[in-house]
């Protein structure tokens, strides 16, 4: 299974809007003891965020984007950036959080303070819950810094209304490996995991979320790969998983199937399966050995 590297921690908030971005969330100027704001807030909103983001911001407006406000602050010795993405869902700022922190990911549990996932660093803080995300980064791990950053997440929560995080794992069977849920809503993030094909092979279409997961067995040995995709109705169900047998990448095989159920193997030697039952699509992925009986 692909995994993106992972990349600045997160912290996603409650639903609030400002009209010029959502520096109000920000610490105030003297609020935190020797660190100050660099000048204003910068804000980057739709397709502006290309302006901060080198070649990373496509999978934002896959999950679905609104907004971003960024402030530096300095003590005179050093730095630490507080970044607040806006997205327009929870289930938006959960799956970006859920692709940048990979394996690192912890549970929703009451973290210093925040009730949400978080994952702390010596030289930033991620965090999901609702809506928006907060990356706080420092520029050096010393331990002023690290004590200070601390402080400036804990400045930020107070200022945030409480609320948790939506649970995707509550689609999902129970025993998947910690730390490999992931959210889909495209192509990019589905790419994480595997190429099935070119564009959005699975129609979700930024709207449709999927939730895919890592399975082992007893004694710890990949087992499979689980994707599972519940699309608005049956008929939109049906229609993505004939799009995706007829779109499927050239070097994955298929090995037989009806209009219900097909399995492959794929280019690395794996076999898989996709079978829609209702308005769900199901994807079993990384398989050691052909699952069986083969769909006719």
């Amino acid at each position: 299974m692909r995994r993106l590297s992972a990349a600045p921690i997160v912290f996603v908030l409650a639903a609030r809007a400002f009209a010029s971005g959502d520096a109000s969330l920000f610490p105030s100027s003297g609020s935190l003891k020797g660190w100050n704001p660099e000048g204003p807030a910068k804000v980057f909103a739709g397709s502006g965020l290309y302006g901060h983001i080198d070649g990373g911001a496509e999978i934002f407006f896959e999950f679905g984007f609104e907004e971003l406000t960024v402030q530096r602050y300095s003590n005179g010795r050093g730095s630490i950036d507080v970044e607040i993405y806006r997205m327009t869902d929870p289930t938006a700022a959960l799956g970006i959080y859920l692709q940048r922190c990979g394996n690192r990911c912890e549970e929703p549990v009451i973290h210093r303070g925040f009730p949400t996932y978080t994952s702390w660093g010596r030289t930033q803080f991620m965090a999901s819950q609702n809506r928006f995300l907060v990356i706080i980064t420092a520029d050096s791990g010393d331990q002023r810094t690290v004590t200070a950053l601390s402080a400036f997440a804990s400045d930020v929560a107070r200022r945030l209304p409480p609320g948790r995080p939506p649970d995707p794992g509550d689609r999902l069977p129970p025993g998947s490996v910690t730390g490999s849920v992931r959210v889909i809503r495209g192509p990019l993030a589905l790419q994480a995991i595997i190429t099935l094909g070119e564009g959005d092979v699975l129609q979700l279409r930024s709207t449709v979320t999927a939730i895919a997961a890592d399975y082992a067995t007893a004694s710890g040995q990949p087992a499979c790969t689980l994707i599972l995709v519940d699309y608005p109705d049956q008929a939109a169900a049906i229609t993505a998983f004939a799009h995706l047998r007829g779109n499927l990448d050239p070097e994955i095989r298929v090995l037989g199937g009806d209009e219900q159920a097909f399995v492959f193997r794929d280019y690395g030697g794996k076999f898989g399966s996709a079978v829609v039952t209702d308005r769900r699509l199901t994807l079993r992925l990384n398989l050691q050995t052909e699952p069986g009986p083969r769909p006719r």
